[in-house]
C-alpha cells in the first residue's frame, strides 16, 4: 500500500496532537510520561510550551522528570528558566538531576550560576550531574568554578576541582595548585589529577613537592607522580628516580613513579646528556 507524502504529514501531525492531548489530559501517569518522552524524541518545537507547563504543574515526579528530559533534547532556550526553577525548587531528586542534565545541553551563561549552586545540593547525584553539566557547557563556567574552590563544603570544592581539570582552561592552573593545600584528602586527590589534565608546566614544582612529602596520603602522592608523567617535564626525573630508589620494594606509589619516569624519559631522551649516544649504540649493536 502506497501512502502519499501529504497523508504521511497528516499522520505525523495527528500523532503529535494525540501526544499533546495525552500529556495534558490523561489520568494515567504512565501515559503522560510516555507522551513527554516521545515528544522529546520527535524534536518538534511546538511541544516546548506544553512540556514546560507539565514541568511546572504536574503532580507526578516521573512525568516532570520526562518533561525535563524532553526539554533538554528539544534544545529550546525558552525552557531555560523553567528548568532552572526545577533544579532549585523541585523536591524530587530525579527531577533535579534531569533538570541539571538538560541545562548542560542548553548551555549559556545564565545556567552557570544555578548549576554551581547545585554543587551544594543535599543529594550527591544532583551534585555530580551539575558538575558534568558545567563541564559540558565549557569555558563560560570557569570563573564560577574557580570561585567555588573556596566554598565551605568539601563536596563543592571536590566537584569544582574535578570540573576545572576537565575544562582545560589555563586560567585554572594556579587556583588548582592552591587546592593541593586543602585540608581534605579527596580535594587534594582531585587537584593532582586535574593538574595532570591541565597539562601546564607551572604545576611541576608543586607536584614534585607533594610527591616527596612522606606524611602525605599515598593516593595523593601517587596521583602527583602520575600527573608528572603526563606533564613530561625533565625536572621531575631526579625526584622520581630518588623516590623509586629509596623503596625496598615497589608499591603502588613507586610503581606509578616508575611509569611516570619512563614516560618522561621517552619524551625527552634527545635532550638528556648521554641518552642520544646510548640510543645510537643500541641501534648499532642490534
Amino acid at each position: 500500500m502506497t501512502i502519499s507524502v501529504n497523508s504521511r504529514k497528516k499522520q505525523v501531525k495527528k500523532s503529535f496532537e494525540d501526544l499533546i492531548k495525552e500529556l495534558q489530559t490523561s489520568n494515567s501517569e504512565k501515559v503522560r510520561y510516555n507522551a513527554a518522552r516521545i515528544l522529546g524524541e520527535m524534536g518538534d518545537s511546538r511541544a516546548v510550551e506544553p512540556l514546560i507547563d507539565v514541568l511546572k504543574n504536574d503532580k507526578n515526579g516521573s512525568v516532570r522528570l520526562y518533561a525535563a528530559r524532553a526539554l533538554g533534547e528539544l534544545g529550546d532556550e525558552t525552557a531555560t528558566w523553567p528548568l532552572i526553577t526545577s533544579l532549585r525548587e523541585d523536591r524530587n531528586v530525579d527531577v533535579r538531576v534531569r533538570a541539571a542534565r538538560a541545562l548542560g545541553k542548553l548551555g549559556g551563561a545564565e545556567v552557570v550560576e544555578p548549576l554551581v549552586e547545585a554543587l551544594n545540593d543535599e543529594n550527591s547525584q544532583v551534585c555530580i550531574t551539575a558538575t558534568d553539566a558545567l563541564i559540558e557547557i565549557g569555558d563560560v563556567a570557569t570563573d564560577a568554578l574557580i570561585a567555588s574552590l573556596s566554598h565551605e563544603k568539601v563536596n563543592v570544592r571536590c566537584d569544582a576541582t574535578r570540573a576545572l581539570g576537565e575544562l582545560n582552561n589555563k586560567k585554572a592552573v594556579e587556583p588548582v595548585i592552591e587546592m593541593l593545600k586543602d585540608e581534605w584528602v579527596n580535594v587534594r586527590i582531585y587537584a593532582v589529577t586535574s593538574l595532570g589534565k591541565l597539562g601546564d608546566q607551572r604545576a611541576v614544582p608543586a607536584l614534585i613537592e607533594v610527591m616527596q612529602k612522606e606524611n602525605e596520603n599515598e593516593l595523593v602522592r601517587a596521583g602527583a607522580a602520575a600527573a608528572l608523567g603526563l606533564l613530561r617535564d625533565q625536572r621531575a626525573l631526579l625526584p622520581l628516580r630518588e623516590l623509586i630508589m629509596k623503596a625496598d620494594e615497589l608499591g603502588e606509589l613507586e610503581d606509578t613513579a616508575l611509569k611516570a619516569f619512563k614516560k618522561i624519559m621517552s619524551a625527552n631522551w634527545q635532550n638528556i646528556p648521554g641518552a642520544v649516544a646510548k640510543k645510537q649504540n643500541s641501534i648499532v649493536n642490534k
